[in-house]
């Protein structure tokens, strides 16, 4: 039995997301579905033969070749509490794989808008472009949902939000990092400090949420929202899963080929966006309707509220 589904946002909780920069915990899955889920996209993803790229390292995109999560992505309840912050047109651009194994390091806090792509031996080109207007911050045009695959609580690695933080720039996405494997801070072998506007400032001493989720919960967030996550102190492996949806009216990859990222690149020649909800009425993007295995991708009917 699935958990229960509440579909759209309240107007307390859109008001929440947009003071904040997040919202939720949310139930998604029950627990035993979120394992089952995770168990069987494991499996899909390990024996896929339409693999988007061959990176273990650069671990994005596995919804374009996991029919697991190609359905995960287009899941009503996360699609419509996005409708209620961005309206009826969505794309879903990106996922991520975020699995802390026992031991690992928290992620350092950052902020991203336009995810500059690449380290320091690559040039600063974003891969997003928005064409509208940012200034307003009631506007919303990027949404990244976070859910929880097994628990992510304190001792595994949850998430920290610095609330309201989204209003001002704490850190300079268009400078370049380099990856130091030997790190051992910071849970990609980054030192995101080296992006922090003024170095002196301490987010430690910032009102901070740790986000606690159950396995099959969610929340949604905005990337420029001060975000990071705590190490790994017990002896199981968070899973974590981030699927990430802009408006049409955003370019995504315009002048981007491929990924230089963790010490690894890959080509984007197989990435498409997938339409989630609603129209396209730009035509900026490429957009695929099935999957590397041929697998429909669902789309959220304007019912489902």
């Amino acid at each position: 039995m699935t958990a229960t589904q509440s579909l759209g946002l309240t107007s307390e909780e859109v008001q929440s997301f947009k003071d904040n920069g997040f919202v939720g915990p949310f139930d998604l899955y029950t627990p035993a579905e979120a394992s089952h889920m995770w168990n069987k996209a494991m499996i899909e993803m390990a024996l896929s033969r339409n693999k988007p790229h061959n990176s273990n390292i650069i671990n994005y995109d596995r919804h374009l070749d996991c029919n697991t999560l190609s359905q995960h992505i287009s899941h009503p309840e996360i699609v419509s509490k996005i409708r209620s912050l961005m309206g009826e047109d969505i794309l879903c651009w990106k996922s991520n794989i975020f699995q802390k194994m026992p031991g690992d390091a928290g992620t350092g806090w950052h902020q991203v808008e336009k995810y500059i792509v690449g380290e320091t031996t690559t040039a600063s080109t974003p891969s997003l472009a928005f064409t509208q207007d940012r200034s307003d911050p009631e506007i919303v045009m990027d949404v990244s949902v976070w859910t929880a695959f097994s628990p992510a609580r304190r001792e595994q690695g949850c998430m920290r939000f610095l609330p309201g933080s989204q209003k001002k720039w704490f850190y300079d996405e268009e400078k370049r990092l380099t990856k130091r494997p030997e790190l051992k801070t910071d849970f990609f072998g980054y030192d995101y400090s080296e992006l922090q506007v003024d170095p002196d400032w301490s987010p430690e001493q910032e009102e901070i949420v740790e986000m606690e989720m159950e396995p099959g919960q969610f929340v949604l967030f905005v990337e420029k929202c001060v975000h990071g996550s705590l190490p790994n102190t017990s002896q199981d492996t968070r899973l974590g899963y981030a699927s990430r949806y802009v408006s049409p009216t955003v370019k995504v990859y315009e002048h981007v080929d491929r990924l230089v990222e963790f010490g690894d690149e890959i080509s984007l020649d197989y990435h498409s966006c997938v339409l989630v909800s609603g129209e396209d009425r730009y035509d900026y993007n490429r957009i695929t309707e099935h999957n590397l295995n041929g697998f429909p991708f669902p789309k959220v009917g304007s019912d489902a509220r």
